[in-house]
């Protein structure tokens, strides 16, 4: 990842499926230019959400947190801004159709490029 990011040089690093608490890796990523997070811990070894950005570089504003997602306006110097959601859905069902619930919600209120992006542990057919 190191290296990836060394390449690339993202302002905003999401990843998900931590299966750790972000207390242990925090100074980790600060020492690599991230200096701001919003975060999902895992419960026990599932699931988990880490959202994190250079302040430098990008203005991120937390909107929305749950066990199932993050959702933030993201805008950066001389572009629209646009909002953000990481999704990481529970496998339960029930929790799923609520997920699904709030975004279509979301859907309906927004007037604003979306990117939701995520793993939605589920499928078409």
């Amino acid at each position: 990842m190191k290296k990836l990011l060394y390449f690339y040089k993202p302002d905003i690093l999401i990843l998900m499926e931590t299966k750790v608490t972000f207390s242990s890796m925090g100074n980790f990523f600060n020492n690599l230019g991230f200096s701001t997070s919003t975060i999902v811990d895992p419960f026990g070894r599932f699931g988990g959400i880490w959202l994190i950005w250079n302040t430098d570089h990008v203005n991120v504003r937390t909107l929305a947190v749950s066990n199932q997602y993050v959702q933030a306006t993201v805008h950066k110097e001389d572009y629209e801004e646009w909002l953000f959601s990481a999704v990481y859905t529970s496998p339960n069902l029930f929790a799923r159709e609520t997920l699904w619930e709030e975004l279509e919600d979301t859907a309906n209120n927004i007037n604003k490029p979306w990117l939701v992006t995520g793993d939605f542990n589920d499928f078409t057919s």
